[in-house]
């Protein structure tokens, strides 16, 4: 077997070196070099290929953002002006005095002024001559409205002509004209942009098509490399891997392959050589797998971000605190700290923010702790806190809270992380454990409530453990059990409050509502079920539930008495709702002309356009949309044009104050003139006295629902309730027919 020194001077001979001259022109450093540069200058031409198609689609982007979205914002303000515009026909035409009338003229001036600037204003933004037609057409429709209008104020000086503006009127078909010729120039509007955006899109395909043919050149080009790479260093290297194979196996007896290349590969087979001769390698090997196991096991047992002990560690940490004490009178406490609100931190900050502020409050808690406890991170934004505390009794307490204050003013110090200043807080739960006496996972679970105790109570605060605290988190998990039993069993069930139409007496339909009584609990209240029912995400299971077996006690009342039941927030957002409901009323044998759906206006804020969708496929099943708690949420015309409502419900606060608040009543008054300018049922809720129906059925209120007329009451009452009132209204119908 040849020596190095052998192998040095066979490799350095000047005839191999002149052979490998000749042969190797360059170094693979240089060849990899030069094929690297050639990739680099085919990326970089695909990314001047894509920054050129991208600053031209910015170009026409900026376009449709600084012309066509502009426009869009007017023409739609346009179309919201009309429609006041004729609202203040209405108050007009509906105005009592003289300076009603004025004000109402007035308000229509003034949308009539704002409307003219975003015509002109619209007109100069579009520009194009072949939008002129649709903007004239406006234009004239616009103008015979408010022409019509100006003849009408000028003919009514008394107030007393009001046909005109009435619905179906000449006003009215004047401004459906131009509402017709708005909703003309939104169109051509939408189909411009859209035009605008079809251009981006051929745009980007070009882009798309020019980069896949550089991308196609790049392939080719890397399938060559390889070929390359392979042919001059892959095989070369699998040779030598293989020799060293057989030297790792024990063979010493080989002679490394490569050896007489002057590159970078020949200089590799070299140092392998020598290597061969050197046995101690082995051992080096052998004394660093040792160093991975041992640092391997410390990370088995030790956090990788803060180095703190782990869970496990902690756990036989605290075993062995109280098992090495059994029998004396020594005691300890366990205290689990959660960082407040520190995802705000990792969402805000990033993680590596996030990570330094861990590692900082790992630092702050040892150095608090010192050598009289443990400290160890539990996970995510929770450590935990073993600290001895004195045997005395009476000095227990005191120590603990000092300890806990401690840890507070420790977290609470501005952490800087940069320039940055990190503000964080945390929350203390603590366990009181006996030495000898207390199993570990039970401490940990004690310190664990309080610390969620404390999170409950404002946060940033300490709370000892108390058995109270177990008990509520028992006793809400118990109620929750409970309630999803009672969903899943339908033992929720449902009441039926009477709604009379007011004119009449007569009962015309009963508004379903949720009632649960509990074999132990009792009667459980629906503020208290019902919040809780949407917190654990049950609410289509139970309104599908109360729909279902209120459907099949309707079903037993007259064909003309309709069944009202309500939808919450949430279902509103779920696209599948109304399918789902259909489904209930087929399975039932329900007609949907007998079922009203009430929401309420919150309901409508986070997503009205789905709310749309789904309030007008209910409709076109042929179900009644009633809007409940009129004039307490986010009350807008807007939706009372937008969703085409069948009946309005005025909250019940409102009728309840007019006896001792006039504001609420000019309220109601109010809300009862707009209801009836557009042809809108309206129910007042909250009824609970003959006065108060008094008055409501003389400002022409169609229905109410009430005390007055009936408490919620069980399917079997509601028949009984029926059959009095009709032989009530007999004999209302008989005295009326005596006199």
């Amino acid at each position: 077997m040849p020596s190095p020194s052998q192998v040095s001077a066979q490799v350095n001979a000047p005839g191999v070196s002149r052979k490998l001259g000749s042969r190797l022109r360059f170094s693979i450093r240089a060849r990899l070099t030069l094929f690297i540069m050639a990739f680099v200058g085919i990326i970089i031409a695909v990314a001047i290929i894509s920054a050129l198609a991208l600053r031209s689609a910015n170009q026409k982007t900026k376009e449709a953002d600084q012309k066509w979205l502009p426009a869009t914002a007017m023409l739609a303000e346009m179309a919201d002006l009309i429609g006041e515009f004729r609202i203040a026909e209405g108050y007009r035409a509906l105005a009592p005095t003289l300076k009603a009338r004025a004000q109402a003229e007035s308000f229509a001036s003034d949308r009539r002024r704002e409307i003219q600037d975003l015509e002109n204003k619209y007109a100069a933004l579009a520009g194009s001559r072949s939008r002129r037609t649709e903007i004239d057409s406006f234009r004239a429709a616009w103008k015979a409205y408010y022409t019509s209008h100006d003849a009408w104020v000028r003919a009514d000086a008394d107030g007393a002509l009001d046909a005109p503006a009435t619905f179906n009127g000449s006003l009215d078909k004047l401004y459906k004209t131009a509402d017709a010729a708005v909703d003309r120039l939104i169109a051509a509007n939408k189909a411009a942009a859209h035009a605008q955006a079809e251009a981006v899109d051929q745009l980007a395909t070009e882009s798309v098509n020019a980069a896949i043919a550089v991308s196609a050149v790049s392939f080719l080009f890397a399938i060559w490399l390889l070929i390359r790479i392979r042919s001059q260093i892959i095989r070369p290297l699998e040779a030598i891997t293989h020799a060293l194979s057989k030297l790792a196996a024990g063979s010493r007896d080989i002679r490394v392959p490569e050896l007489c290349r002057t590159d970078e590969i020949g200089a590799m087979a070299q140092a392998f050589e020598i290597f061969r001769t050197n046995a101690l390698a082995l051992e080096q090997a052998h004394e660093a797998t040792r160093a991975a196991q041992d640092h391997a096991h410390s990370l088995a047992r030790h956090d990788p971000l803060t180095g703190l002990p782990n869970r496990r560690v902690f756990s036989a940490e605290l075993q062995n605190v109280l098992d090495g004490a059994r029998g004396a009178a020594a005691q300890c406490s366990v205290l689990i700290i959660g960082l407040d609100r520190f995802k705000r931190v990792n969402d805000l900050q990033g993680h590596q923010v996030g990570d330094m502020v861990l590692c900082e409050v790992a630092r702050r808690l040892k150095k608090v702790i010192g050598q009289n406890g443990t400290v160890a991170r539990l996970g995510g934004d929770e450590f935990a806190i073993i600290a001895k505390d004195d045997p005395k009794q009476s000095a227990l307490l005191s120590e603990t809270r000092d300890l806990a204050s401690r840890v507070l003013d420790a977290i609470r110090t501005p952490i800087k992380v940069g320039e940055r200043s990190i503000d964080i807080d945390a929350s203390v739960g603590i366990a009181a454990c006996e030495a000898g006496s207390n199993d570990p996972a039970i401490a940990l679970h004690a310190a664990d409530i309080a610390m969620y105790q404390a999170k409950c109570d404002g946060r940033g605060t300490f709370r000892f453990f108390e058995q109270s605290m177990d008990d509520d988190l028992r006793a809400q998990a118990s109620l929750e059990a409970d309630l999803k039993e009672a969903v899943a069993k339908e033992h929720i069930k449902p009441y039926y409050q009477p709604l009379v139409e007011i004119r009449t007496n007569r009962i015309c339909g009963f508004e379903a509502l949720a009632r649960w009584n509990h074999p132990d609990r009792g009667f459980v209240p629906p503020d208290l079920f019902i919040p809780l029912v949407e917190q654990l995400g049950l609410m289509p299971q139970l309104t599908s539930s109360i729909l279902g077996q209120a459907c099949r006690d309707a079903k037993r009342w007259p064909d003309d008495i309709f069944l009202s039941v309500n939808i919450s927030p949430s279902e509103l957002r779920d696209p599948l709702v109304s399918s789902r409901l259909g489904a209930i009323l087929a399975q039932n044998g329900f007609a949907p002309n007998r079922l009203e759906v009430e929401i309420t206006e919150t309901a409508l804020v986070s997503n009205i356009e789905t709310a749309k969708s789904i309030l007008t496929t209910l409709q076109s099943a042929g179900i009644k949309i009633c809007l409940d708690d009129f004039g307490t949420g986010y009350s807008s015309l807007y939706h009372l044009r937008e969703l085409k409502f069948d009946k309005v419900k005025i909250d019940r606060s409102f009728v309840q104050s007019m006896r001792n608040n006039p504001e609420s009543e000019r309220l109601v008054d109010a809300i009862l003139g707009l209801t009836r300018s557009l042809n809108l049922p309206t129910v007042a809720e909250g009824i609970e006295d003959a006065a108060i129906l008094l008055r409501l059925a003389a400002k022409g209120c169609e229905f109410g629902q009430g005390y007055y007329f009936g408490k919620a009451m069980t399917a079997d009452d509601t028949k009984d309730a029926l059959l009095e009132r009709t032989i009530m209204q007999r004999r209302i119908t008989e005295d009326q027919q005596a006199a």
